[in-house]
């Protein structure tokens, strides 16, 4: 991120961060969430579910899930570009999930789609080599 001049909130949990002088925001993607759907022509990647850092008895959400809502915010009312970077998961069946691997030789430009029920898809548009 620092060599895109953007800035997490925390290193830890963050699962995006932002370039604030150039208004782009940058999305963690599960590399397992690659599928069409529906009647898309091209295929999409899951950028947020509904449940992701929910607490699923007290509905109160991670500090993790407020700081993507707040980027996403960016994206979709503030007109940021939203970009996209791949994470491999150590399983794709446990949850939480756990990171491999993350992707740093590209990342790619992404149109976002918020489907009715709260889930955020992202289809690639152009892969950008960095390094």
């Amino acid at each position: 991120m620092e060599y895109l001049g953007a800035e997490q909130r925390n290193v830890v949990w963050s699962w995006c961060a932002v370039n604030e002088s150039e208004q782009k925001v940058y999305l963690s993607i599960w590399t397992d969430t690659r599928k069409k759907r529906g009647d898309d022509e091209a295929p999409s990647y899951i950028i947020q579910e509904p449940d992701w850092g929910v607490n699923s008895s007290t509905q109160s959400r991670s500090a993790a899930r407020k700081d993507h809502d707040e980027k996403l915010s960016k994206i979709f009312d503030q007109n940021y570009e939203a970009f996209g970077y791949f994470v491999v998961a150590k399983n794709t069946t446990s949850s939480p999930r756990e990171i491999e691997e993350t992707r740093t030789s590209f990342i790619f430009n992404l149109k976002l789609k918020k489907l009715p029920d709260g889930t955020i898809l992202g289809y690639p548009l152009n892969r950008i080599e960095i390094r």
